[in-house]
């Protein structure tokens, strides 16, 4: 009886209804925001760049269409942020309908460090990109998380 009371509350956690796409929305925002600092012209792009292997002077997405480069990049924040935001929905249950910042911190770290970041090291290492590439894209992975999870902890 336990289980399928468990489960009807993790389907209704998974109801699209329950997120606040207000919330989302400034998640998405505020996740793009970290990114461009992250990866600004003064911060970690220089190194980043080099640590691929391109010169200075290569444009970014030589060969594809930047609007196809920041669409694609711009859908994958969305979907993080509203796959957070269920999350969101998961933690307010099991922790008596609250969701503090310092949640949504802890939210950030698992989801950033523990699954993007995690996921990505073995895609940068088969693809002779290294150690250095991934540490400064997980290290804007886990701020561009957290910055969800904070904005997210706002709205719920």
């Amino acid at each position: 009886m336990g289980k399928c009371t468990a489960f009807q509350d993790w389907a209704r956690v998974m109801e699209f209804g329950t997120i606040s796409w207000i919330g989302v929305v400034a998640a998405f925002a505020a996740n793009f925001f970290v990114g461009f600092l992250w990866f600004g012209p003064k911060t970690f792009y220089p190194v980043w760049w080099k640590a691929l292997g391109k010169e200075p002077s290569t444009e970014p997405g030589t060969g594809n269409s930047m609007g196809l480069v920041f669409g694609s990049t711009a859908i994958a924040g969305l979907i993080l942020s509203i796959s957070m935001s269920l999350l969101v929905g998961l933690a307010e249950q099991t922790n008596g309908g609250t969701f503090s910042i310092a949640n949504g911190i802890s939210l950030g770290l698992l989801t950033g460090g523990g699954i993007v970041s995690a996921q990505a090291l073995s895609h940068r290492l088969f693809g002779q990109q290294g150690w250095k590439v991934w540490a400064i894209e997980s290290g804007g992975d886990i701020a561009g998380a957290i910055a969800i999870g904070v904005v997210l902890s706002l709205f719920y």
